[in-house]
């Protein structure tokens, strides 16, 4: 068998394993459609992180916007980004990503040194913009015997990119390193030793301080009666990128000045999830509150709400849905007295009819 079809046989068997990975596509949110580069999704504990190069994490800017792989686009943001040297850095990452944040950082082999050995070949796998995979063949052509590794692509008309950095080497369905940064002049790829990596990682996380979980009040027994709605609980998930760091979707529970949630739709539906505080809350609606966007074509006009009371996981149920009517900036959508940890926001369109999304605030209101 030709050299050129060992190669394309190798990246056949390769696309048809089951990665032991999770990545996710990195961006800006300056810059929503330039795609900087990749993260190494795993987790510790309840704390979802996000290895990445740390020249990747400054492009970013204050916030990276992480997108992870799969068919369902799940989205996350960086909490806080620390340097582990080396060009490495760890981000603890918030979002609907942290439902599913690949594996715990216990469980990654770091058995790399003897497929290294073993292996000359290898591909670099990474994520698309729309969250399918991507995997180029390589070769590895050199080894420090320590932390890092050269590669570089088996066919000349495939090169390795920028935007490539922080994807994955990976031997079979094995990570066995991480690819720091790309010689454009030469078309070679510096990589991280997976083990080395993570021992930088362990030292992080066994060292670090973890970041403090919110205080949950006890369960009520009987609803809390108040008159006004509550600007309580977390945003936890979103589906849309907003249009910079300043308009997130976090900015919907904000007690301060904050300005409006504003998100480019790439697709409708668009999602918002909110953690209620406490064990669980009874409520009876929730209010949109448009006050402060400027373009009011952009409120939402066709919503859907959903609670789910589960202790674990999330049993979504249908509470209201339908078109809505803004009055002096306010929507207010009142439903049964019904027990929720958490409501879903499905938002089916915008009142223009176009592809910009806008709220200023959203609000529970419990139950009398």
């Amino acid at each position: 068998m030709k050299r050129y079809e060992l190669f394309g046989l190798f990246a056949l068997l390769t696309l048809m394993q089951p990665a032991l990975a999770q990545q996710a596509l990195v961006r800006s949110y300056e810059n929503a459609a330039l795609e900087i580069g990749q993260g190494y999704l795993s987790h510790y504990g309840d704390r979802c992180l996000a290895i990445l190069p740390t020249h990747v994490a400054k492009e970013a800017g204050d916030i990276a916007a992480f997108l992870r792989e799969g068919s369902k686009a799940l989205l996350g943001e960086s909490v806080v980004v620390s340097d582990l040297g080396d060009d490495v850095s760890v981000a603890d990452v918030s979002g609907g990503i942290t439902s599913d944040c690949g594996y715990s950082t216990m469980a990654v082999s770091r058995a790399v040194g003897s497929r290294i050995k073993a292996n000359a070949l290898a591909s670099v796998r990474s994520v698309n913009g729309d969250g399918s995979i991507a995997q180029l063949s390589v070769t590895i052509i050199d080894d420090d015997g320590e932390r890092f590794l050269r590669v570089q692509p088996t066919n000349d008309m495939n090169q390795l990119r920028k935007g490539q950095s922080g994807s994955l080497l990976m031997s079979g369905n094995t990570p066995i390193g991480m690819l720091l940064s790309v010689n454009a002049r030469f078309g070679v790829g510096k990589v991280i030793r997976l083990d080395k990596m993570f021992e930088k990682v362990d030292r992080f996380v066994s060292g670090g301080a973890a970041i403090a979980a919110p205080t949950k009040a006890a369960t009520p027994t009987t609803p809390t009666v108040k008159s006004q709605p509550q600007r309580s609980g977390s945003i936890t998930s979103w589906s849309a990128l907003p249009i910079d760091a300043g308009h997130r979707a976090v900015n919907l529970v904000a007690d301060d000045d904050s300005p409006p949630w504003i998100a480019n739709v790439d697709a409708w539906p668009v999602d918002i999830e909110m953690d209620l505080p406490g064990d669980r809350i009874a409520i009876a609606g929730i209010e949109l509150d448009g006050r402060g966007v400027a373009d009011a074509g952009t409120l939402p006009a066709t919503i859907e709400l959903m609670v789910s009371g589960s202790e674990s996981g999330r049993r979504w149920r249908s509470v209201s849905g339908g078109a809505i009517v803004f009055e002096d900036g306010i929507a207010t959508i009142a439903i049964a007295p019904s027990w929720a940890r958490h409501i879903r926001l499905v938002i089916s369109s915008a009142a223009d009819g176009g592809k910009t999304v806008a709220l200023a605030r959203l609000r529970v209101i419990p139950a009398n």
